[in-house]
């Protein structure tokens, strides 16, 4: 039985030579434009992805049976992680093999746990659901898909500003410098940030229970991971005298050490890693309209980017169409990405803007140390304000002089 219902194709207006005018001018002026000036263009872009949709669900029928086709993926996907790991443990597969092995039907793994977020496989069916998301939980090692299911919704709804929490926790909107990238490339560095999240998150979201929920699996994978270090470190003989805590672990206990960590510990790292790289040079944020779906992403397709969009699906490429229609699976995304990525760059969404990171992920330049000045500025004058606010309620307004 079919899980899709077919939509109707319809026309798609071409972008006019005003429409490229105003971009164009808009660009030069470091200038955003109106939700009305940009109104014809998502419209048009969001029915190219519609219609190309239409056109594949029409030729590949198969298409139309989402529910199977996302539980054969998951299962596949699994099955192929237990033959690795098998095959590994057996030494029939070197290390430095296994590891980008298990990294890719991981992330498959991770675009399934999206697609369910999303309610695009058994909708009518929530035990199942549960139970994909509970496998998928522990096969990546990261928070639990239902607590990320609350960041990613809130993410479509304030993509690209402060209360943006998904994207900040990867690094986005902090300046270019060591801090940033262990953040991007490491999660285990995550709590270093989560203080100034949390500042502009007060009212209604509380750091200390993503930290709870993410017990079960972050504290095992930080543990594994200082354990890696330390045996690798005696390995090397990189101690620091004799009193260094590694010269106390139990040889015996490398080979569980070494095995978790090329089977679990490495594969997500690589994995997780090349997602936030993609994810970090495709979102805008901080200086963005909010709500304007335009200018929340970029298409990053460039080939140097090839070895990272590998282990996250081609994320950099095809992610800008998820912010346009979000209630389409994750391999159909990547079959129309043609037609749908001529469009947005007809209509003057960017592609390969590379110093997006060295803006700090801001759609335009900004003079970032005199922005930083007058928030100070602002702060202290809110502050003032406020003192003579409590102090007139305390004391009565002073006399004029």
């Amino acid at each position: 039985m079919s899980d899709t219902r077919v939509v109707k194709v319809r026309a798609v207006e071409k972008v006019t030579e005003e429409q490229l005018e105003k971009y164009n001018r808009a660009q030069g002026e470091s200038a955003f434009l109106t939700e009305k000036d940009l109104r014809s263009s998502i419209k048009s872009i969001r029915q190219t992805i519609k219609n190309e949709e239409v056109r594949l669900r029409l030729k590949y029928k198969w298409l139309q049976h989402q529910n199977m086709i996302g539980l054969i993926t998951f299962m596949l996907s699994l099955i192929s992680l237990v033959m690795i790991g098998i095959m590994y443990i057996k030494r029939r597969i070197h290390w430095g093999f296994v590891v980008p092995m298990m990294a890719l039907p991981g992330s498959i793994m991770h675009e399934i746990e999206h697609d369910l977020i999303h309610n695009l496989y058994f909708k009518s069916k929530q035990w199942v659901q549960h139970a994909m998301f509970f496998v998928i939980w522990f096969t990546k090692m990261s928070i639990p898909p239902w607590y990320r299911k609350m960041l990613h919704l809130r993410h479509h709804v304030v993509s690209g500003q402060r209360r943006d929490i998904e994207e900040r926790l990867i690094g986005l909107g902090m300046p270019l410098g060591w801090l940033r990238w262990i953040v991007t490339l490491n999660p285990f560095t995550v709590t270093l940030i989560l203080g100034d999240i949390q500042k502009d998150n007060k009212k209604d979201w509380n750091k200390d229970k993503l930290v709870l929920a993410s017990i079960p699996t972050i504290i095992p994978l930080v543990v594994l991971w200082h354990l890696l270090l330390s045996f690798i470190r005696l390995q090397l003989g990189l101690t620091m005298g004799a009193y260094d805590p590694v010269h106390y672990l139990p040889l015996w206990l490398w080979p569980y050490v070494r095995d978790a960590s090329v089977l679990i510990l490495l594969p997500n790292l690589l994995r997780q890693a090349c997602l936030n790289l993609m994810a970090s040079y495709s979102h805008y944020y901080g200086d963005i309209p909010q709500n304007n779906v335009y200018y929340q992403n970029q298409i990053i397709d460039h080939w140097l980017m090839y070895p990272f969009q590998l282990f996250c699906f081609n994320f950099g490429a095809t992610h800008i169409f998820h912010h346009f229609i979000p209630n389409q699976p994750f391999y159909l995304r990547q079959m129309l990405s043609k037609k749908a990525k001529e469009e947005c760059v007809a209509h003057g969404i960017r592609r390969n803007d590379f110093g997006i990171v060295r803006r700090n992920n801001r759609y335009f330049e900004h003079d970032e140390e005199r922005e930083e000045e007058e928030e100070k500025l602002l702060a202290q004058f809110e502050e003032e304000e406020l003192k003579m606010m409590h102090d007139a309620q305390d004391n009565g307004l002073p006399d004029e002089q």
